[in-house]
């Protein structure tokens, strides 16, 4: 997630890196499909960026009209709601395509890794708390699913430390807390030595994961 015509966090070469070798492993096991509340949170997010840029990247008037996170319009004008539609928005493609590759990855481990509905819970929450901090940081515009990437790396941290033994135990040894928290860690400094990330976003998101998880 980041605002408009800035550079995508994700586009960085050592985060691209290190979240392919996350979905490479999540899907390991025999399980390589996406399961079904992921690939249609991805669907659901490309056919919107085609009805929001029919034409090309949308402008920020555009992101404003489909929902994206405008601090007056949420706290002047109560419109509370693009917090969550935040999520479902992107700049471009190149942003869009980077998040749901790795959304895929991260995505697909913590649904395997619980039930839907918690599932469903953290992306809420997660999204409320990525848009929420991104307004207490900046009223800008901003829009994107990184802060579920995030979320979503943040509650494996929990998981991946609670599931020692046990077929769980097994898939997600390679995400335990210690084992990930290295690179989450690169992931933050990386966030903060870039230009134009929306890094309190990202920081809501992984502590809502942490929380939720």
């Amino acid at each position: 997630m980041y605002p408009p015509r800035t550079t995508g966090f994700f586009a960085h070469p050592r985060v691209r890196n290190a979240l392919l070798s996350i979905g490479r492993l999540a899907g390991k096991g025999g399980e390589g499909r996406i399961p079904g509340l992921t690939i249609a949170l991805i669907a659901a997010q490309a056919i919107l960026y085609t009805m929001v840029a029919p034409g090309g990247p949308p402008g920020v008037d555009a992101l404003i009209h489909w929902g994206a996170k405008s601090g007056p319009l949420v706290t002047d004008a109560g419109q509370g709601w693009r917090l969550l539609s935040a999520n479902l928005l992107h700049r471009d493609a190149l942003h869009l395509g980077l998040n749901l590759l790795v959304f895929a990855g991260v995505g697909t481990a913590v649904e395997r890794s619980c039930r839907w509905w918690d599932y469903v819970a953290l992306l809420i929450v997660s999204g409320l708390a990525t848009m929420a901090g991104s307004l207490w940081w900046s009223p800008t515009v901003s829009v994107g699913a990184s802060g579920w990437v995030f979320g979503c790396v943040g509650a494996l941290l929990v998981l991946g430390r609670r599931a020692r033994t046990g077929a769980k135990g097994a898939r997600m040894g390679w995400f335990s807390g210690e084992n990930a928290l290295p690179t989450v860690l690169v992931f933050l400094w990386l966030g903060w030595t870039s230009v134009g990330v929306d890094n309190a976003g990202h920081m809501g998101g992984l502590m809502a994961g942490l929380l939720v998880g």
